[in-house]
């Protein structure tokens, strides 16, 4: 189980963008760590960190490539209802 949500994800503060993929931790977290000592992050360099399973992140991926989506929207949960509507996003 613990090898099906191997993909790390960090996002921008606002949730929008993908900033880093890794496949450990321990990588997104050095990414993170370089591109805030190289002054290249926004927000003075809040991230979000996720982890999924690699099928979400792509599904993610494309949706956002395709629709011109941010990560918030693209990454909703199926079926899931937020603000009074269904989206039916990641499936």
């Amino acid at each position: 189980m613990a090898n099906r949500y191997n993909v790390f994800i960090a996002v921008d503060f606002f949730n929008a963008d993908i900033l880093f993929v890794a496949n450990s931790s321990g990588e997104l977290s050095r990414k993170v760590i370089k591109a805030i000592e190289n002054h290249e992050l926004e927000s003075g360099g809040a991230v979000r960190l996720y982890r999924t399973s690699y099928q979400s992140f792509k599904a993610i991926e494309n949706l956002m490539v395709r629709y011109h989506l941010p990560f918030h929207e693209a990454a909703r949960p199926k079926g899931r209802t937020y603000e009074s509507q269904t989206t039916n996003a990641v499936g």
